[in-house]
């Protein structure tokens, strides 16, 4: 659905956009069928490829609550370590 629509603001719009990829953020497995299944439907796409699946952790909530960018508040976390991937697959 996400990529139907990117496809056709490209379309309507007669512009084009770098698809770099998708990062699936605050993914949590146990939130059901609906999670899984999107998660599911983005890697079926292969082009633009799932960059990075960012676990739904407290580091991402703490870090918007007391307004600091989260590779500051909680760099050696699992949230952390998922962003510099997708710095790094980006930036290849």
């Amino acid at each position: 659905m996400l990529y139907g629509q990117i496809e056709d603001l490209i379309e309507d719009m007669e512009i084009d956009i770098a698809l770099l990829g998708f990062v699936v953020n605050m993914y949590d497995s146990r939130k059901g069928y609906v999670a899984t299944s999107s998660l599911d439907a983005w890697n079926s796409i292969g082009d633009p490829a799932v960059l990075a699946v960012v676990p739904e952790l407290k580091d991402q909530r703490e870090a918007v609550r007391v307004k600091k960018p989260l590779l500051v508040h909680a760099p050696y976390g699992d949230q952390a370590d998922a962003m510099r991937t997708v710095a790094r697959r980006i930036s290849a």
